[in-house]
């Protein structure tokens, strides 16, 4: 056995567009290989992607992880990539994942007993690990400056938020705060304080009443839902622009293909 396989890991929800934006990463990252094969000429061995969630499913992620590794095995497979999704490192990075991992290599060791001895799981640097991370964010604030003034700059843009989940760990947001400084945006977090609302009374106060609003999620989902409500509060103390998600599907993908 000497071909690899890629196992994309995604934090999952209950609501069902987290499953769909998976599927729609893989079916992604498939068409990726394909292309990669076409133009090189050659096999490239990681025809088996999929990916699989740490909440919102009924299996456990090392459930996931097992039957994905037991058909890979079957088909001459020694290695299952295990890319984890995530754009800053918490518990789910740092503990989750490593221990779903280690229950699902032990299983198999003892399913098939010696006749896979070769085969193991690798994990990955989390995807926000990317050093590319901070320009990527620079140029989704500046898309949206431009394309609001016909392609020129808007002066009027005064001020830059940084949106991201946030975390009651020590010193857990400081990476936030670093990526927004190139942006010449504040910080702010869905979870603990300051929160987005302090942020804008902060920029309010100052008397920047141009705002944009870059939430640092991976999707669109239930959380930028409930951001852009509380946004619309200030609708008439002034004029807010909350922006997509700075990754596109091929984007993360992308930045992915550097991890394997």
């Amino acid at each position: 056995m000497n071909a690899r396989a890629l196992f994309l890991v995604t934090h999952g929800s209950s609501d069902r567009r987290s499953w769909i934006a998976l599927q729609d990463l893989i079916a992604v990252a498939k068409s990726r290989i394909e292309y990669i094969e076409y133009k090189d000429h050659r096999q490239t061995g990681d025809r088996y992607i999929s990916g699989g969630c740490l909440e919102g499913l009924e299996l456990t992620l090392s459930q996931q992880l097992e039957g994905f590794a037991t058909q890979a095995i079957q088909a001459g497979i020694s290695e299952v990539v295990v890319l984890p999704l995530f754009l800053l490192e918490g518990v789910h990075v740092s503990e989750d994942i490593p221990t779903e991992v280690a229950i699902a290599q032990n299983n198999l060791q003892k399913k098939f007993l010696e006749g896979c001895p070769d085969f193991t799981f690798r994990t990955t640097p989390y995807l926000g690990t990317d050093p590319d991370i901070p320009n990527l964010l620079s140029r989704q604030f500046e898309k949206y400056r431009t394309e609001t003034s016909h392609g020129m700059p808007n002066p009027a843009i005064q001020g830059r938020i940084l949106i991201a989940h946030g975390s009651r760990r020590a010193g857990a947001n400081q990476v936030i705060e670093d990526l927004a400084k190139p942006s010449q945006a504040i910080a702010a977090y869905w979870g603990v304080e300051p929160k987005i609302e302090t942020q804008i009374e902060k920029l309010l106060l100052q008397g920047i009443k141009q705002i944009q609003v870059l939430p640092y999620f991976l999707n669109e989902g239930g959380i930028t839902e409930a951001i852009s409500r509380r946004l619309q509060n200030y609708s008439d103390h002034a004029q807010i622009q909350l922006l997509p998600v700075p990754l596109s599907k091929e984007q993360i993908i992308d930045l992915a293909w550097k991890f394997i």
